[in-house]
């Protein structure tokens, strides 16, 4: 069997790297470098975090972004837009979230393995704090983790200069630059090629082909409803005031301090441009909690969200569709690409409410 995978981000790796598993013949297409859309992320593995976008909870959440200047609003695909009203407020079935509980516990299993294979990719595994500047917001958050159908672990604990934070002590982190490295190295013979396909019409000797192309699926597939949330990524040196992974959530900003280096991660703008001009807000809300003394890069990318931020993953004909997850993509890629593998091999027929807008 010949698969074709198109984008080289994250999602396609693991799809590619679970395929090369099972001694298929994959070819990877990618436009740009691989993985990078993927690596502006923070690299928190945080599957529990889970945010079910068609809420007005969320949509109160994001105009108070709006207005710290967190988010800007630029613009959206139409029918995810449509897909958003009409679904808003209304919960996903059961086994939906049985989908994610698994998914979750799979990408959380995979990293962890991978790492004592070899701990490559700065693996952690020290938990994250998600922190709040106000009382009030902080109860709020502790009473949602006490209804979250992952049923996480977490616990309230002080955090100085803050009102408090939540501590979820089962996640872990990666420095995403260094693990598309380790993926380079364990895709060694898996043909990459550099080149942007326009039409599936090129591929026509591949009997298989995945789109694991992000919030471009919509360019092959029109009717998915799959927008774009931009998101700007750091690595820099400096003197963190707290050396913890943290989550500052007034700002939506992502602080992950390593040996070498520190990833700060921000943003959450609804616009599909490259215009980076709005990421040094990230760095200008950071400035209180990390002293920068040298910038080494910034990376932009583009979080693909479906109506509700659920993955899509379902197959058409000979065509599998791997997106969505919004800002998770990196906390379900490993099940996201064994998932799509499964798919493609034919050891699955569908994900049921996963593959809701992937089924005619």
């Amino acid at each position: 069997m010949k698969v074709a995978i198109i984008g080289g981000g994250i999602v396609g790796l693991f799809t590619a790297y679970f395929l090369k598993k099972e001694d298929v013949d994959v070819t990877v297409f990618e436009k740009a470098d691989l993985g990078s859309y993927s690596i502006h992320a923070a690299g928190l593995i945080e599957p529990y975090r889970f945010d079910k976008i068609n809420s007005v909870s969320m949509i109160l959440k994001m105009l108070k972004y709006s207005m710290r200047g967190t988010t800007y609003i630029r613009n959206v695909n139409k029918l995810w837009l449509k897909e958003l009203i009409y679904n808003l407020n209304k919960n996903p079935p059961e086994e939906a979230w049985e989908t994610m509980k698994e998914m979750a516990e799979f990408s959380l299993k995979t990293y962890k393995t991978m790492a004592e294979e070899r701990n490559d990719f700065d693996y952690k595994d020290d938990g994250l704090y998600e922190v709040y500047l106000r009382g009030e917001d902080l109860e709020k958050g502790l009473e949602d983790e006490k209804k979250s159908p992952f049923n996480p672990r977490f616990e309230k604990v002080d955090f100085e200069g803050f009102a408090g934070a939540i501590f979820f002590p089962e996640l872990s982190r990666i420095s995403t630059e260094k693990f598309i490295d380790r993926m380079r190295s364990e895709l060694q013979g898996v043909k990459m090629v550099n080149k942007e396909v326009q039409n599936m019409t090129e591929l026509k000797d591949f009997d298989e082909i995945v789109l694991a192309t992000g919030v471009w699926t919509t360019r092959f597939i029109t009717s998915l409803p799959v927008t774009a949330f931009k998101g700007y990524g750091y690595r820099v040196k400096g003197t963190p005031k707290y050396n913890k992974p943290m989550v500052l959530v007034d700002d939506g900003i992502a602080i992950s301090p390593f040996d070498d280096f520190i990833k700060i991660t921000g943003g959450f703008d609804a616009d599909n441009s490259y215009d980076s001009s709005r990421a040094q807000l990230v760095l200008e809300k950071t400035s209180k909690i990390i002293d920068i003394s040298y910038i080494y890069e910034m990376n932009m990318g583009f979080r693909p969200c479906s109506p509700d931020g659920f993955p899509i993953i379902g197959k058409r004909g000979n065509v599998t569709i791997t997106t969505g997850a919004c800002r998770l993509g990196w906390s379900y890629a490993p099940a996201m690409g064994k998932y799509t593998t499964d798919l493609v091999l034919g050891k699955l027929k569908d994900l049921g409410y996963i593959s809701r807008y992937v089924k005619f």
